[in-house]
Order: C-alpha cells, then sequence, then structure tokens
C-alpha cells in the first residue's frame, strides 16, 4: 500500500506539471495571438488603409437612408374603406346601407416637390463623403509625420546614448591610469540616465499617436513609419478651382432650403379626396351606386400660410449668409496658413545650409579633443549640447514646417 501510495503521488506530480506547462503554453500562444502586430507604411499606403475607417460606413448608411428616402415622396395617405347608413326616412326607417372607399391626394406638384426636397439631401449626405475623406487625409498625414518625428527623434536621442557610453569608457580608462579623479565618469553616467528617461518619454508618445492612427484606419494594427529620414513636404503647387468639400457641404444647405420653400409652397395649394360607394358590394338587386369628388381650399389662415412661406425664405438668406462667412473664414485661414508655411521654409532652410553640418562637425571635433585630453568632460557636454540642440531644433522645425504644408493641402483640397 505505501509503496502503491508513493507510486501514485509520483504518477500525480507528472500529471500535474504536464497540465501547468500545457496551459502555460497555451497562455502563452493567447498572448501571442492578442498582441498587436506592427506595420511599417508609407503615407499613401496608410491612407489606402483608412478605407476601413467607421466614418465611411456611416455615411454610406445616410446615404443608402437618403436613397430610401427618395422613393417615399410619391406615398399616398391611407384608404378608407367606410361604412354608413345616414338616409333614414319615417316611411323607410331601413335607410340605405352604403359601403366604398375613400382616398384623399395632395396637391400633385407638392410630390414633385417633397421628392426635390429629399434628393437634395440626398445630395448632401453624397457630398459629405468628400468632408469625411478630406479629413481623414489631414488628421492621417498629420499623426503620420508626427510619429516620423519622433521616431527621428528617438534615434537622435539613441545616438547621443550611444556617444556618452562611449565617453563614459574613455572616462573610466582615464580613472584607472591615473588622468581622472573619475567626475567625468560620474557626469557621463548621469547624462545617460537623464538620456534614458527622453527616451522613455518619446516611447510613451510614440505608443500614443500609434493608437491615434490606427483608429483613423480603423485597424488593431500598430503603425509606423517607414525606417527612413523624416521627409521635407514640397511646398504645393497652385490653388485648384474647385470648390472645398466643406464650402460644398454649406453651399447644400442653401439647396435644400430653396427645394424647402418650394415644399411649403405647394403645400398651400388646394388638397382632394374622393368617395366611392356600391351597394353591389354585397349582391343588392338593384344597387345604389355613387362618388364624390372633394377640393379644400386654404381659405382660412392665408396669413399664417405666407409666414410658413416667409419662415422657409429666411432660412434660405440664412443659410447664404452662413456659407458667405464660412467662406471668408475659410479663405482668411488658408491664407494664414499659407503664411505659416513660407514662414517656416524659411527657418528651416538655415538649418538645411549650415546648421546640420555645422552640428555634425562640432561632434566630431569634441569628441577627438575630449579622448586627446584637450578639453574637459564639461566642456564636451557643453559642445554636445550645443550640436544636438541643433538637430533636435532642425527636427521640431520641420515637423512645424511639414505640418503647415499639411493643414495648408487641406484648404486647397489636395
Amino acid at each position: 500500500y505505501i509503496i502503491f501510495s508513493k507510486r501514485n503521488k509520483k504518477i500525480m506530480k507528472q500529471t500535474v506539471k504536464g497540465v501547468a506547462g500545457l496551459l502555460l503554453i497555451l497562455f502563452s500562444l493567447n498572448a501571442t495571438a492578442q498582441k498587436p502586430v506592427q506595420k511599417r507604411l508609407s503615407i499613401d499606403e496608410t491612407i489606402g488603409v483608412a478605407k476601413n475607417n467607421l466614418q465611411y460606413g456611416i455615411n454610406a448608411q445616410q446615404i443608402n437612408k437618403g436613397k430610401e428616402q427618395v422613393k417615399t415622396a410619391t406615398m399616398l395617405p391611407k384608404t378608407g374603406v367606410f361604412a354608413e347608413n345616414e338616409d333614414f326616412r319615417p316611411s323607410d326607417s331601413k335607410g340605405i346601407l352604403k359601403i366604398g372607399l375613400s382616398q384623399s391626394m395632395d396637391w400633385p406638384g407638392l410630390y414633385k416637390a417633397k421628392k426635390n426636397l429629399y434628393n437634395e439631401q440626398l445630395k448632401y449626405y453624397e457630398a459629405t463623403t468628400g468632408t469625411i475623406e478630406a479629413d481623414l487625409k489631414r488628421d492621417i498625414r498629420s499623426v503620420y509625420y508626427q510619429l516620423w518625428y519622433l521616431q527621428d527623434k528617438q534615434q537622435l536621442f539613441l545616438r547621443l546614448d550611444s556617444i556618452y557610453r562611449s565617453l563614459s569608457a574613455a572616462a573610466i580608462l582615464k580613472v584607472k591610469t591615473g588622468d581622472s579623479r573619475g567626475l567625468d565618469s560620474i557626469a557621463a553616467n548621469v547624462r545617460m540616465a537623464e538620456l534614458q528617461a527622453l527616451l522613455q518619454q518619446i516611447g510613451s508618445d510614440i505608443n500614443i499617436q500609434q493608437q491615434s492612427l490606427s483608429q483613423l484606419v480603423n485597424s488593431k494594427d500598430e503603425m509606423l513609419p517607414l525606417v527612413q529620414p523624416l521627409e521635407k513636404l514640397s511646398i504645393p503647387s497652385l490653388l485648384t478651382d474647385s470648390l472645398h468639400p466643406l464650402l460644398a457641404l454649406q453651399s447644400q444647405h442653401i439647396n435644400i432650403s430653396n427645394a424647402g420653400v418650394s415644399v411649403i409652397k405647394n403645400e398651400n395649394k388646394p388638397d382632394f379626396s374622393g368617395r366611392f360607394f356600391s351597394q353591389r358590394l354585397w349582391g343588392a338587386s338593384d344597387p345604389f351606386t355613387g362618388f364624390s369628388v372633394t377640393a379644400s381650399f386654404p381659405l382660412f389662415g392665408a396669413s399664417a400660410y405666407r409666414s410658413k412661406v416667409k419662415t422657409a425664405q429666411a432660412e434660405v438668406l440664412l443659410q447664404q449668409k452662413e456659407f458667405e462667412y464660412q467662406q471668408q473664414l475659410f479663405n482668411t485661414q488658408q491664407l494664414q496658413m499659407q503664411k505659416e508655411m513660407e514662414r517656416n521654409s524659411s527657418l528651416l532652410s538655415f538649418y538645411e545650409k549650415s546648421g546640420l553640418k555645422q552640428a555634425e562637425e562640432i561632434i566630431k571635433a569634441a569628441s577627438l579633443a575630449y579622448r586627446a585630453g584637450e578639453i574637459s568632460f564639461a566642456e564636451l557636454s557643453q559642445f554636445l549640447t550645443q550640436a544636438i540642440d541643433i538637430q533636435k531644433n532642425y527636427l521640431e522645425v520641420l515637423n512645424t514646417y511639414n505640418q503647415s504644408v499639411i493643414q495648408y493641402n487641406y484648404f486647397i483640397n489636395k
């Protein structure tokens, strides 16, 4: 019994270990499956993925709704079925039982006006597609280039970290040979610790931008720019003659309002209704049959009808003024963005022509001078800080310039 018990325990332990190992593998596979995939795409490829954005789906449903609404423009009121017996007299207590149908109908022009109104509303939904596309292009480009800037900034700090690690090794060697008391090594380690903190912050900023980009393209993948230096966007060419989608959408409000005026005017026209009955429906031998037609005119409340028309016409004027204001605001913002783009371009030219080259020369010369013992670590740190600040400022100015170009492209619909 004791021998069996020990063998049983051994088997149980092996079984538990096997199950635990299997569960560990399954959890590991599950975690791997759920981990987002990182993809490096060009800006054009990223914009191409944006077709999955949920706003397109919402807009597609709006368009479908508008198409179905157009089909309702000719809908007639419900057909009535009536039974009445009102023709009583002293000599005839039975009266005349009438069973028949009744139907009413609006002024024919009203159906045409409603159809035109619904068509204009459908055009509004269709025009919304253009604004979604323009907004998405601007937002995706903005986030993509911000992410690209952060990636280059991260590479810059990694390079600086590599330089300080190399200098730290040199400082340690100087301590061993008795040329230094160790202050240089301490300063280098402090600087490296600071760089690690900055790199961690940049990593968090990159994750935030990745989440924004994934939301814009409606993807679970983590998007990253191509592994190459941040490019400089070219200044756009001349303006396009086409109306910007945002202004086209506002212009469509005017068309809808005009169509609404036509609907109100046709609502003031006469309505028609008709009735038909026949006792033949229940098989009377000598049936009564008849019909009646009624036209309803707006005899009372004419001033209220006129006020209703004036209200609709006032809405047209309101939408026209709103369009003029939006156009003025849009043109002002476009001009401001153009000036900002030109200003950023002028500042960027300094770094491109001389700033970056001088920064590289400072790094090389200062590093060689320190290794040769010609300058102290404090002087070296000062020179490196100056050079890295130039490169960092260049990236910031380039990013600011690119962002202004992206915004300007939005205003000229490119």
